[in-house]
């Protein structure tokens, strides 16, 4: 009997030992999915495309593709970065972090595609933490103020420069 039990106990640990290290593998988890009317893939959970309405000589609107999309998303991230280090050289110690640093996973996002006078994808962009109500899908959230919970970029997805704009505390 005792070396029945000894057998099974080499067993449990042998079982274990392979769990273990399945499970400790490395994971390459699939990048996430989005889906936007029949178009590039968006994630409608927080991105809106909102459709440039004139259709003007200098700008019109224009569809954005997956790459476009990624694209954005690095373009976004690195804003948040330079935003965020320029603000932790201006708080004191004694400051909350929370109550300025931009975290873009806190926000929604209206995106509007144009071409501009050279004939180059841009996209304006309006991140915002509240929507007041208002169908953020459909509509352009516009605000006064805000803080950063409201901010604005304007892309240009060849050179991949941007100019932002975050608003101001009442």
């Amino acid at each position: 009997m005792k070396s029945c039990w000894q057998l099974l106990g080499k067993g449990c640990f042998f079982i274990f030992t392979i769990i273990s290290l399945i499970s400790c593998q490395q994971r390459n988890l699939p990048e996430p999915q989005y889906s936007y009317d029949n178009g590039p893939e968006i994630d409608t959970s927080y991105i809106a495309i909102i459709p440039f309405e004139k259709n003007t000589a200098l700008r019109k609107p224009v569809q954005l593709t997956s790459t476009d999309l990624k694209e954005i998303d690095k373009i976004l991230l690195k804003f948040a970065e330079d935003y965020n280090k320029h603000i932790l050289s201006l708080l004191s110690p004694n400051d909350d972090k929370r109550n300025y640093l931009i975290n873009i996973k806190d926000y929604k996002r209206q995106y509007t595609p144009t071409t501009n006078s050279k004939g180059e994808k841009e996209v304006v962009i309006y991140c915002m933490c509240h929507t007041f109500n208002v169908d953020w899908k459909k509509e352009r959230v516009d605000v006064v103020d805000g803080g950063k919970c409201y901010f604005m970029l304007k892309v240009n997805l060849k050179t991949k420069d941007f100019e932002s704009s975050v608003n101001g505390v009442a």
